[in-house]
């Protein structure tokens, strides 16, 4: 006959290291950058509205005796995007609050759930901020993300409720951005992209890719001129960055295969609701109907908008 227990295991208590240690997420520098630094709040309303302009008024040289054209100029227009929300379920089984209780209890069963919570909240969002959430490689009840967003008109016809040809064609005017297909990028293709995307004193100061582009450009970089960045938010928070014509140049592992973006982050505003249990709040457990378990939500609701897309890039179907 087989015992469950022997002399050792019928006296002796399992050792729990009462730390939780993660072995599913990945890590995004754009979105710790965007919630830390980039959050607007969103008090109310059936949306957010961005007003641009997008056209010149009447003007010019004139001569002695000459007269002025003026007829009006509609110059003004507005981007606009719809309030979202995502959740993240947690049910607890009742009758486990008689198990984990206690000094048999290492570590908190309810709080592991939570983390894991926050955790899976911020990994739908890291994600999806990459796609477009106009229904093609994204719902359309998703956030509106870089994708369809940063475009040259080509894939995606209109960005917050405008259709680009209306204001402008071609890259980096109106709302369009820089956008091209590179089978090999190189310095000089990436210098281009960067250029485009380079008005004055704006230009695009975080770079976002995927290891495989990283570690082609890394390879390109001269080691004299491979500069490991260290002073950066991104940097400061444990990411590894470089510099790349004064950006951060980085890897975020929710970035899609093939890409490259050029981002002003200036110009991109998470907007979050004011309502706390929608600023990453939890609803509290609640007793399912004859049952003792407890179900909570943990909540966010807001959007992304791009303000000025004709300030940014991105780089596809790259071969890493």
């Amino acid at each position: 006959m087989s015992l469950t227990y022997d002399d050792i295991s019928s006296k002796t208590n399992a050792k729990i290291v009462p730390v939780l240690v993660d072995s599913i997420f990945k890590v995004s520098p754009l979105f710790t950058r965007i919630r830390t630094r980039n959050q607007v709040k969103f008090d109310g309303g059936v949306e957010i509205r961005q007003p641009i302009m997008y056209a010149k008024l009447k003007g010019g040289a004139f001569g002695r005796g000459a007269t002025f054209d003026t007829s009006y100029v509609q110059t003004d227009t507005a981007l606009r995007v719809l309030p979202k929300q995502y959740y993240t379920n947690v049910t607890i089984f009742g009758t486990d609050q008689i198990l984990n209780r206690g000094p048999e209890a290492a570590m908190s069963h309810v709080e592991s759930k939570m983390i894991n919570a926050a955790g899976t909240m911020s990994e739908n969002l890291a994600t999806d901020i990459f796609l477009d959430g106009q229904g093609t490689s994204s719902p359309t009840i998703n956030v509106d993300g870089l994708l369809g967003a940063i475009d040259d008109g080509n894939q995606f016809a209109s960005y917050g409720g405008v259709t680009r040809t209306d204001i402008a064609t071609g890259a980096n005017v109106g709302i369009n951005a820089y956008y091209k297909s590179v089978a090999t990028l190189s310095l000089s293709e990436l210098l281009t992209a960067y250029g485009s995307c380079w008005f004055g004193n704006e230009r695009p100061d975080l770079l976002c890719t995927t290891q495989a582009v990283w570690n082609i450009l890394w390879n390109k970089i001269q080691p004299q001129q491979r500069f490991v960045e260290e002073s950066s938010d991104v940097a400061q928070i444990g990411f590894m960055s470089m510099k790349f014509q004064g950006a951060t140049l980085t890897v975020d592992q929710y970035c899609p295969s093939g890409k490259l973006w050029l981002l002003n982050t200036n110009y991109i505003e998470f907007y979050t609701s004011t309502l706390p249990l929608f600023q990453f709040g939890f609803t509290g457990f609640k007793e399912a109907q004859q049952s003792i378990d407890v179900v909570g939500q943990y909540l966010w609701g807001g959007n992304l908008l791009i303000r000025a897309p004709r300030l940014m890039g991105q780089l596809t179907a790259i071969a890493g």
